[in-house]
């Protein structure tokens, strides 16, 4: 994929994200469902830190650092996925809601996800995907 492509990929995924969070909130006149940009915001920060990290604190091929990352961004990962199902749960906001709520985390998660696949300034993407 050019770069061009990338890049106007990843700003159609992004916007159709930010799009769905906010016609979740419009909709029905509540902006709780916006939580929900939090973890995608965060989620790829564990594994970004932990690979400046790896080299200095690593002594073999496996880094109790990198999977203690990848833990905590598969925890961002599920909170951002369960925060509207929790909020609709506690009547804070309708079932309409948490369809476009999650429909939105989801695109929003697979733009970072082809963000850091992509990226050439970075080699390291995920060192999960390559077997």
């Amino acid at each position: 994929m050019t770069p061009v492509k990338a890049i106007i990929t990843l700003a159609f995924l992004g916007c159709m994200a930010i799009l769905l969070m906010v016609l979740a909130c419009a909709l029905h006149s509540s902006w709780w469902p916006l939580f929900g940009i939090i973890p995608i915001v965060l989620s790829p920060l564990p594994t970004r830190i932990a690979h400046r990290a790896r080299d200095s604190f690593s002594s073999g091929n496996s880094s109790v650092i990198y999977e203690l990352a990848l833990f905590f961004t598969t925890g961002l990962i599920i909170s951002g996925l369960a925060i509207p199902i929790v909020l609709a749960h506690s009547g804070k906001i309708v079932w309409d809601a948490v369809g476009l709520a999650m429909g939105g985390t989801v695109l929003g998660f697979l733009t970072v996800l082809i963000y850091r696949l992509s990226s050439p300034d970075d080699n390291d993407g995920f060192e999960l995907m390559n077997f």
